[in-house]
């Protein structure tokens, strides 16, 4: 089955990505998992798998097609010029995200989404757009955290 597919893919490719940073910044595994989360971070987690656990196939695709959907948009419009030279920071995100195989995933999530619409139940078709919605709020506000570099107040 697709999904199945996608979504242990998706952890494979997230992880590596992950892997490769904190080697790069000489951190260890430990060192890594036990930063907290920020705020929003732990906030938009815990939102995604609430729906995880509890949702439709198209609840679930729908609570992550946000986060799919801008990483490859802004992948793709930073890597409009090219791309960054191999000393850059984020090079291997950009290259991720903006990589056609990337924009495949998303644009997969989005048909689904679409075909799923079509049969989805009233009550369905309102959960579907309240995660997205949410998710899609937390999308800017996780960028926002990032930049700002949230932290937890107390």
């Amino acid at each position: 089955m697709r999904f199945n597919k996608l979504a242990e893919e998706t952890i494979i490719v997230e992880r590596s990505l992950h892997e490769s940073y904190g080697k790069k910044w000489a951190l260890t595994a430990k060192q890594m998992t036990s930063v907290p989360m920020a705020p929003t971070n732990y906030a938009y987690t815990k939102h995604m798998l609430a729906i995880a656990a509890t949702g439709t196939a198209a609840e679930i695709t729908v609570v992550a097609l946000p986060c799919a959907w801008v990483y490859c948009v802004v992948g793709q419009h930073l890597l409009k010029k090219g791309a960054p030279p191999k000393n850059h920071p984020y090079r291997d995100w950009l290259m991720l995200y903006a990589s056609p195989e990337f924009a495949q995933v998303q644009l997969w999530m989005r048909k689904k989404v679409d075909q799923w619409v079509k049969t989805a139940g009233k009550e369905e078709l309102r959960r579907m757009e309240d995660s997205f919605i949410i998710s899609s709020r937390y999308e800017w506000m996780f960028w926002d955290m990032a930049w700002n570099q949230e932290k937890w107040p107390v």
